[in-house]
């Protein structure tokens, strides 16, 4: 005999809504005749809705987006169009040192080219053909923008998923603005730790949240290993191979974390002296991986890489304009020049602009056909976020690095030369010339200078360099160790030694370790989370015996066998409209069979030498004074 179980909503995950599973037989009797072509169906609204949408895999993906910068860096400029636009640190009368105008910085650019009539007038309307006379305003001096080129110049905006990883990104860490302290690793080498000897304890501090719990264990690498078994090798810690039988001389306990400073214990581990092999040395930068059953060391060590993006939209999918009856906390900063540097009277020049503008997609978002990094179909895609840098004022493509790669005193050599460039822009880019134009009788030729910009990404666009990621197989789900970071920087020169905009981003003395090769600029972050699905947080197991079959039907996408434990492991997928008690969960308008995602977006374009809030989060409750956020 076959045996079944009725089972009741809530056991499909863990705290689902109950309901009720009673059928209620009606006594009396009510029967008509039902012709051809008649439907008799006895509809549950709320049961339909739910059942539609749930079903439904489009989503309408909006929102707003908040430009959050300060325009800080004052130069000098040599080319005549930006001189002319420059806000200067005066009133022109004095020093030519200003600030790039907002503009070139901007989501939405208000220098467009415009067609003004003015009408031509006659003594009579039926005797004389009135013809307007069209003449175009707005600057033309650099590159000519129109009101629909405006909202894509600068930036633009696409839609991207995580269908990928890269454990073997090269990553540079340094301590100093000197070329003395850099240590060169790979993403799936782990997390860097620095190294302070501690009485009886090493303690390691990470630039970044750790993710380590007192009591787990960490695996290091990326030291001077001078004792590995009894034997001394001389070797380092990464060029042993970690496998069972060299990770168990290179595991090691936890004792406790933090350092007695307020939220320490997310960047601070201690480990006692006593649980390394003697003459073990190391060396003042390490490098850790999470592992938390020392019995099951390839079962429970976490894996590290970046996340790598594709582009499923593209420049002419969405529409930006400004938001309406909005008045930011900021205020602008912009005046009136009694005359600029080229001679040009009252002259309306603009520092910064705050800006809240409108996005929306305005194609419907199909959720299949694709799959993430981890094989099942994604739970949240991307608003992706890059610079275009259409005018070419800027070096490009941007260089990708993250949160411990910025420093508050110096620059780090992870940037230096082309390394860190995103490797996935570095053909979209697009060259011009400059042009001949004439300023109060006075004519500048620029023919000869070649500038460099970008150009739209493609739709499919693969390899896109996104977050530092750590996975653990064990708890099936993915930490962000640091968001991905674009840092770009002024071009200093055009040709020579004519200077485009320097603002001594190259001289090591304003800050430590910069160069022409690794130039202080401006950094920000590209990828923001549309989240489109939940999954439970809560585990799900099913242990198969003898008696059953070697596989289950119906398993969710994201299931996995832990060959340790024999079982089958995966994290539900949650209803649209049922969110837990811990706030997880999704619940957005649904309507013609399309959800309605907004997002909105603090936009964070911060300069790189001004900014300093770059240190490892470690704050005590009085360290928060003279803290700069620009």
């Amino acid at each position: 005999m076959e045996k079944k179980e009725i089972l009741l909503p809530s056991k499909r995950y863990f705290k689902a809504d109950e309901q009720d599973l009673n059928y209620n037989v009606k006594l009396e009797n009510d029967e008509t005749l039902l012709r051809e072509g008649d439907k008799d169906i006895v509809l549950n609204l709320s049961e339909l809705f739910d059942s539609e949408r749930n079903k439904s895999i489009n989503y309408k993906i909006y929102g707003k987006i908040k430009m959050l910068f300060r325009n800080m860096y004052s130069g000098y400029t040599d080319y005549k169009p930006l001189l002319r636009n420059l806000y200067l640190a005066g009133d022109g009368t004095g020093s030519d040192i200003g600030f790039v105008p907002y503009n070139e910085f901007a989501f939405l650019r208000n220098d467009v080219l415009r067609e003004k009539a003015t009408p031509t007038t006659g003594s009579t309307l039926g005797e004389i053909n009135v013809i307007p006379t069209i003449e175009l305003t707005g600057d033309t001096g650099h590159t000519t923008t129109t009101s629909i080129e405006a909202p894509y110049k600068n930036w633009n905006l696409y839609l991207s998923y995580v269908n990928g990883q890269d454990s073997n990104h090269p990553i540079t860490y340094t301590l100093s603005g000197n070329t003395n302290n850099v240590f060169n690793f790979k993403s799936g080498d782990g997390i860097p730790f620095r190294v302070e000897n501690n009485g009886n304890y090493y303690t390691l501090t990470s630039p970044i949240e750790h993710g380590l719990l007192q009591g787990e264990y960490v695996i290091l690498s990326g030291g001077t290993y001078t004792s590995y078994s009894g034997v001394s090798t001389g070797k380092t810690f990464y060029t042993i191979p970690i496998t069972s039988d060299t990770e168990k001389f290179r595991i090691y306990y936890i004792d406790n974390v933090g350092n007695g400073v307020y939220n320490s214990e997310k960047y601070v581990i201690n480990i006692l002296k006593n649980e390394f092999t003697s003459g073990t040395t190391l060396s003042s930068v390490v490098l850790g991986k999470r592992c938390t059953d020392i019995h099951n060391i390839s079962g429970t060590t976490s894996t590290y890489y970046v996340h790598k993006h594709k582009t499923i939209t593209s420049k002419d999918d969405y529409i930006m304009d400004k938001v309406g009856f909005e008045s930011s906390l900021f205020e602008d900063e912009r005046k009136i020049l009694f005359e600029n540097t080229l001679g040009e009277n009252d002259v309306l020049v603009e520092r910064n602009r705050q800006e809240s503008v409108l996005f929306d997609f305005k194609k419907t978002f199909e959720l299949s056909g694709i799959t993430n990094n981890l094989g099942y179909t994604p739970t949240e895609v991307y608003v992706s976020i890059v610079l275009k840098n259409e005018n070419g004022f800027f070096n490009y493509p941007p260089k990708v690095g993250y949160k411990f790669n910025f420093h508050n005193t110096w620059v780090d050599q992870h940037f230096s030369g082309t390394t860190s460039i995103e490797k996935a822009m570095t053909g979209l880019t697009q060259t011009f010339s400059g042009k001949t134009i004439t300023i109060l009788g006075n004519t500048y030729n620029y023919t000869d200078i070649t500038f460099t910009g970008g150009t739209t990404i493609p739709v499919g666009t693969s390899g896109l360099t996104g977050a530092f990621v750590e996975y653990n197989k064990k708890e099936m789900k993915e930490r962000i160790i640091s968001e991905a970071y674009h840092r770009f920087s002024h071009r200093p020169y055009i040709s020579g030694t004519t200077q485009l905009f320097n603002h001594l981003q190259f001289n090591g003395t304003t800050f430590s370790g910069t160069s022409l090769n690794n130039m202080i600029g401006y950094y920000y972050q590209p990828y923001h989370r549309v989240k489109l699905r939940q999954l439970s947080p809560y585990i799900e197991t099913s242990k198969l015996d003898s008696t059953q079959p070697n596989t289950l039907i119906d398993l969710p996408e994201n299931s996995i066998y832990d060959e340790n434990e024999k079982l089958w492991k995966w994290r539900d997928l949650y209803n649209h409209g049922f969110v837990d008690q811990e706030g997880n969960g999704t619940n957005f308008p649904f309507m013609n069979n399309i959800h309605y995602v907004v997002n909105d977006i603090n936009f964070y374009l911060r300069n790189e030498q001004t900014y300093f809030n770059k240190v490892d989060g470690i704050n005590g409750y009085n360290n928060y004074k003279n803290k700069t956020n620009c």
